[in-house]
């Protein structure tokens, strides 16, 4: 497994891998220009913890539709199943570290470097779709409308 790669142009690093973890948790890094993050989205199967590294970095949360500010030496508990996201909202590039419950985000996110925005926005959604991640404010996953008509 690759511990090195860009998503969505930004550098992350791997620090920690799942398989090391017997399956409990993976542990890396993410770089980020000013303004940029992740997009809003939600695990079904992960929680998650930030800090800061270097630079600034605010959270959101999605339940109270606001954004807040990691304060130095400080930690952010994002749990599964609520939507949140992380963004840069200092002047200059910061690293913000990031551990995630469970045995698959490492493996995600290695497969997530793979896709290019915004040429690649529904490949992106339909393969998170597999993670059970999803993005409220992408266009829904097809993967869920084919398993639907798979059904019906």
């Amino acid at each position: 497994m690759q511990t090195k790669f860009n998503i969505f142009g930004e550098p992350v690093e791997l620090l920690v891998l799942s398989e090391t973890t017997n399956g409990g948790f993976s542990m890396g890094r993410q770089t980020c220009a000013p303004g940029s993050g992740t997009p809003p989205h939600l695990h079904h199967h992960e929680d998650e913890v930030f800090s800061v590294v270097s630079g600034r970095f605010e959270i959101y949360n999605g339940d109270s539709d606001t954004w807040t500010e990691i304060p130095e030496n400080g930690v952010v508990y994002a749990p599964r199943g609520h939507v949140h996201c992380f963004r840069n909202c200092g002047d200059t590039h910061g690293t913000i570290q990031f551990v995630c419950s469970g045995s698959a985000f490492d493996v995600f996110l290695e497969g997530l470097s793979r896709f290019n925005l915004p040429e690649d926005v529904q490949a992106i959604v339909d393969y998170s779709a597999k993670y059970d991640i999803y993005y409220p404010t992408l266009p829904p996953p097809t993967v869920q409308e084919e398993l639907m008509e798979a059904f019906a």
